[in-house]
């Protein structure tokens, strides 16, 4: 069954260019900043394939929520986080709109996983972004549209400043 939003499971030697996100606040960030309590997570960029991020995720005992496995808001949070390193890399400054996701089935907190995030398209001040969570083999445990809001200059100097 293909999941709603499902990307291609694409190999790691696809990608090898290390990336850190570009966003407003990233060191603060409970999602992927570097004292995260939920993960530790590492972003991969292709040098072929621009509109593509690869990010590998290990979950910590934190990201728990039913036994043994990774809470749901915890595998939510982490898609919008991906689809916002990749909106950011690609130089989009923006914010998230909507947030749609499908559970397959349950991520156990041990899973070596992988995201696969992919730029669908830019239209106007909008971007669409879709997102897996996979482990080595490529199969599909979480998957998610989101919507981004492309911010204009005066959005993002308010939020520079912290409005």
């Amino acid at each position: 069954m293909s999941l709603p939003w499902q990307v291609e499971f694409r190999p790691l030697s696809e990608f090898d260019f290390p990336t850190r996100p570009r966003f407003l606040n990233w060191e603060r960030s409970f999602v992927s900043g570097p004292d995260s309590p939920l993960y530790e997570v590492s972003h991969w960029k292709s040098p072929t394939s621009p509109d593509w991020l690869l990010t590998r995720v290990t979950f910590k005992p934190r990201a728990e929520g039913p036994p043994g496995h990774v809470h749901g808001g915890a595998s939510a949070g982490l898609i919008d986080e991906v689809m916002g390193v990749l909106a950011w890399d690609r130089d989009h400054t923006c914010v998230t709109r909507s947030l749609q996701i499908h559970y397959a089935r349950a991520i156990p907190i041990s899973l070596d996983a992988r995201v696969l995030t992919r730029l669908v398209s830019v239209e106007s001040r909008t971007l669409e972004i879709h997102s897996t969570v996979f482990n080595t083999e490529g199969v599909p445990f979480v998957s998610g549209q989101g919507i981004f809001h492309i911010l204009s200059e005066e959005q993002l100097a308010r939020f520079k400043s912290g409005f």
